[in-house]
């Protein structure tokens, strides 16, 4: 309950009423991790919240509505894929997670892709993705204020991790 409690505070804060970010999608974040992903899950779910949530990467996209999520996505996700071919990833397998990060929304989840970070799980190469999220309403844009982690091995494209507020 301790834990819960606090994650939801957390996960408050990240909302603002500011107006949507004109930046654009260019801001999203592509990086290969020094540190690998620990293995044991509650260590695994503390490195993510604690690399990914709360921050100022993940805190600059608190603006950008739901409102046209699914074009977004498509938008923020192919400049991922973009900055990852411009350092020699493996794209075929960020394409392919980001896909099946899209599916798990099942069209009721607006998700906003932020960032893909490439690190190892037991010496394995996997995909960190963070997305902004929200539930969208249907009478007026809301704004993002949640975020998600989704590791897949970049293999076998089995999820192999995952965090996210409440």
């Amino acid at each position: 309950m301790k834990t819960s409690l606090i994650l939801v505070i957390a996960c408050i804060s990240t909302v603002s009423l500011a107006a949507e970010n004109t930046t654009g999608p260019d801001v999203v974040t592509v990086r290969i991790l020094d540190r690998p992903l620990p293995s044991e899950e509650d260590k695994k779910r503390d490195f993510l919240w604690d690399n990914f949530a709360n921050t100022p990467d993940e805190k600059q996209f608190s603006s950008y509505t739901t409102e046209k999520w699914q074009d977004k996505y498509q938008e923020f996700a192919a400049t991922l894929l973009r900055k990852a071919g411009d350092q020699k990833l493996d794209t075929h397998s960020l394409r392919r997670a980001l896909d099946l990060v899209l599916a798990e929304s099942k069209n009721k989840i607006a998700y906003l892709p932020i960032g893909a970070f490439q690190t190892t799980l037991d010496e394995k190469p996997v995909w960190i993705i963070t997305v902004k999220w929200e539930f969208p309403f249907k009478d007026k844009a809301n704004t993002f204020g949640h975020i998600r982690m989704y590791v897949y091995d970049q293999k076998t494209l089995k999820l192999v991790g995952f965090n996210t507020c409440m």
